[in-house]
This record gives structure tokens, C-alpha cells and sequence, in this order.
């Protein structure tokens, strides 16, 4: 395996992790608050959720060098790019965190568009 597909499924692994650990953060703080947690509440942790299974099955994706986890890297490394932002603006979490977000993502991104990790995703399994 590359060095570069290597690289990339560990940065996807690292965030699949992340985003496990704020869904079972949110869980935990839905049911310590003692406030009735609303429909809201319980989307958002569906979309947390949905977020590790969609990083994880791409981080397995680019490990396994299949095709079909280049578009779900990228689509991922946009959508926390996006969040990144949003975090160094305070819209949600805080600056550090935004910064992690934003590092990861853009490394993911990088690592994505290298030659290296398009041949290894470009290919057909055998």
C-alpha cells in the first residue's frame, strides 16, 4: 500500500473516531441535562451517526483502495471543511476545534487529489 492511501485512511480513521466520540459526547449530554431532549435533538444525533458510518465505510474504502470511497473522501473533507468554518466562527464548538476540523479536512483533501491515491482509487478490484 501507498504511503499517501495509507496516510488518507488513517486521517479518515482519526476523524470516524472523532465523530463517534461527539455522538457519544451529545448522547451523554442529552441525558445528564435533565432537559427533555426534542425531535431536534434526536436528528442531530442521527446525522452525527450517519456522519461516522459514512467517514468509516470511506476510511475501509481508501484502506481497501476501492473506487467508490473517492467520492464519499471527498464529499466528507467539504462538508468538514464547512463545519471547520463554522466552528471558527463560533456557530458551533469553538475555535480549536475548528482548526482540527479544518487541518484534517484539508489534508484529506490534499492526500485525495494526489496522483499516488488517484491511481490506487482508480482502479478496478480484481
Amino acid at each position: 500500500m501507498r504511503r499517501a492511501v495509507a496516510s488518507l485512511a488513517i486521517i479518515l480513521a482519526v476523524e470516524a473516531v472523532l465523530v463517534l466520540a461527539a455522538t457519544a459526547l451529545t448522547i451523554v449530554q442529552f441525558a445528564t441535562s435533565g432537559a427533555r431532549v426534542e425531535a431536534d435533538g434526536f436528528a442531530f444525533i442521527a446525522c452525527l451517526a450517519i456522519g461516522f458510518l459514512w467517514v468509516g465505510l470511506a476510511a475501509v474504502g481508501v484502506w481497501l483502495e476501492r473506487r467508490w470511497a473517492r467520492p464519499l473522501t471527498i464529499v466528507w473533507q467539504l462538508i468538514q471543511l464547512v463545519a471547520g468554518i463554522g466552528a471558527l466562527e463560533g456557530l458551533i464548538a469553538g475555535p480549536l476545534i475548528g482548526v482540527v476540523l479544518l487541518v484534517l479536512a484539508l489534508a484529506g483533501l490534499v492526500l485525495v487529489f494526489t496522483p499516488p491515491v488517484v491511481r490506487a482509487l482508480r482502479r478496478d478490484p480484481v
